[in-house]
C-alpha cells in the first residue's frame, strides 16, 4: 500500500504540465492522541503528550486549484493503565509512521498564507503493552485520514515558517466495527500542533 501511494505520487508528477513551485518541508510537535479512548472514565488507559514530527515533498501544478503533497508522519506516545481486554497492566508506548497521499489550497499575499489540505494514508503501527518485555509488542497496519489547517508565513523568497494543527482518524473502517473489533490504541482520533519549515526548491 504504501509502494502504491508513493508511486501514484510520482505518476501524478508525470502526467501534469510544467511545475510552478517544488517544495520540501520537515517539522515536529505535539497534542493530544486516542482522545476518545484517553477521555472514556469506563476505562483505564492514559495516553502521554505524543511526540510527532514530518517530512513532506509538496508539487504544485500550474493553474490548479489545489497542490499535490506526500506527506511522512511519525508519532510516538505513551500509554499506561490496564488493558480493557485482557485486564493486564499496561506500561508502554504506541508509535506510528503514515504516508499520505493529500491535496492542499493555499491562500494570501506574499507574506501571510493560510489553507487547508487533506488526505488519505497508509499506517503502520508498533503498539507495546510493556515496554520492559518488548517482545510482547503488536504490529498494526491500517488505512488513516488526515485533515489539516496550515498558517504560513513568508521568511523569504524561498523559506517560510508553517503552523500546522492536524486531525488525524485512524482506522476510520474498523471504527464502523462492533467493539469487540476494536483495538487499544486504535480506531480514535489523535490531534496535533505542529510547527515546521518549506523550502522552496523551484
Amino acid at each position: 500500500m504504501k509502494t502504491k501511494l508513493i508511486f501514484s505520487f510520482l505518476l501524478g508528477l508525470s502526467l501534469l504540465s510544467k511545475a510552478q513551485h517544488f517544495d520540501v518541508g520537515f517539522g515536529l510537535g505535539t497534542g493530544a492522541s486516542y482522545i476518545f479512548e484517553n477521555r472514556d472514565q469506563s476505562i483505564d488507559i492514559t495516553y502521554s503528550a505524543p511526540f510527532s514530527s514530518y517530512a513532506s515533498l509538496k508539487y504544485t501544478p500550474q493553474n490548479s486549484y489545489f497542490d499535490l503533497k506526500l506527506n511522512f508522519q511519525y508519532a510516538n506516545s505513551g500509554i499506561q493503565g490496564e488493558n480493557w481486554k485482557t485486564r493486564k497492566a499496561i506500561d508502554g508506548e504506541v508509535s506510528s509512521m503514515t504516508t499520505s497521499l493529500m491535496l492542499e489550497h493555499l491562500t494570501g499575499n506574499q507574506r501571510w498564507n493560510f489553507g487547508y489540505n487533506f488526505g488519505f494514508g497508509y499506517t503502520t503501527e508498533n503498539y507495546i503493552e510493556n515496554l520492559e518485555f518488548r517482545s510482547q509488542s503488536e504490529f498494526r497496519k491500517y488505512m488513516s485520514v488526515t485533515l489539516s489547517g496550515v498558517l504560513a508565513v513568508n521568511v523569504s523568497e524561498k523559506l517560510s515558517i508553517q503552523l500546522i494543527p492536524v486531525l488525524f482518524w485512524s482506522d476510520p473502517a474498523n471504527s464502523f466495527r462492533t467493539s469487540n473489533h476494536w483495538y487499544i490504541a486504535g480506531e480514535d482520533l489523535s490531534f496535533l500542533a505542529q510547527i515546521g519549515f518549506v523550502y522552496r526548491l523551484k
